[in-house]
């Protein structure tokens, strides 16, 4: 006899079990598992409703822990948004934390400056550097602000 697939809610509950998970990302992987929107939508329901699935904290704590990995505002955001996490939710904490964004900006930057330190042309190591704290999501206007303090410092 033929085993009986898990229910919409069990494969959920494994896949909150690997990682925290967004409405969105939870009601993709659930579509892609085969299963019908309204057993998807029932199960994403209850999941809520235990307080496995809260896009409210994984958007707090995602912010959180970019930030201590160095990524600036717009790579947060970006990041975020691409796992269906809540646009205005996301800007909110970034706004309520413009400290965090000059600290990340600066940890940043002080370790690729660390690198950068065998570059014997100034040019392009603060052109090597703007690249870098672009890429890493950080605004020009903090990076010029930055890099002028950095220089100020070093000269």
């Amino acid at each position: 006899m033929p085993k009986e697939p898990p229910s919409a809610l069990a494969k959920a509950m494994k896949f909150l079990a690997a990682r925290p998970l967004s409405e969105f990302e939870l009601l993709t992987k659930l579509r892609r598992a085969g299963y019908p929107d309204h057993e998807c939508d029932n199960a994403i329901a209850e999941c809520v409703k235990r307080h496995y699935l809260d896009d409210s904290q994984l958007t707090a704590d995602c912010v959180d822990l970019l930030h201590q990995r160095n990524l600036g505002a717009r790579q947060i955001k970006q990041k975020l948004l691409r796992r269906g996490l809540d646009k205005e939710e996301i800007t909110g904490l970034l706004n309520d934390s413009p400290d965090d964004e000059i600290e990340a900006a600066e940890r940043a930057m002080e370790g690729k400056l660390r690198l950068l330190t065998r570059e014997p042309d100034p040019r392009k190591k603060r052109e090597k550097l703007f690249r870098f704290m672009i890429s890493r999501g950080f605004s020009p206007d903090l990076i010029f602000k930055l890099m002028e303090k950095y220089s100020a410092n070093n000269d």
